[in-house]
């Protein structure tokens, strides 16, 4: 696990810089390239970097010991619990949106990626950055 930490949490920082920008910016070259595509594409992305966020928070969650410091045991349960509800409305919501068809998802549920993004971009942005310091809540 320790050689792969570093390029593990250099992957993670990338994937949650990439999504906040275009989160950001993509009002200033909304007119030069179609948005809802590269959010298509970036949904790839995003699962996947969820899927090992999950796994993160789990092992660190299993490692916590009966020792373990009170801030550090809460960090890292709020960590994992908001890394479960963040998969259960991801896949819920991403899975809606490959099967919506050409009228796509209805606005209900569009505002739903709003708290996604948010949040991915948090969890996904502490935890690579937690990898990187070598920091026990990670």
């Amino acid at each position: 696990m320790e050689t792969i930490r570093k390029p593990l949490s250099v992957v993670l920082g990338l994937m949650a810089i990439v999504v906040l920008f275009h989160f950001v910016f993509n009002p200033f070259y909304e007119d030069a390239v179609d948005a809802i595509s590269v959010w298509h594409v970036l949904n790839w992305v995003m699962a996947v970097g969820i899927v090992i966020t999950l796994a993160l928070t789990y092992l660190c969650r299993r490692r916590l010991g009966s020792d373990m410091d009170t801030n550090i045991y809460i960090c890292v349960n709020v960590a994992f619990y908001v890394a479960v509800v963040l998969a259960i409305l991801f896949f819920w919501n991403w899975f809606d949106d490959l099967t919506a068809g050409e009228d796509g998802q209805s606005p209900t549920r569009g505002y739903y990626w709003v708290i996604i993004n948010v949040t991915f971009v948090v969890l996904v942005g502490t935890v690579g950055a937690r990898l990187w310091k070598n920091d026990p809540r990670a």
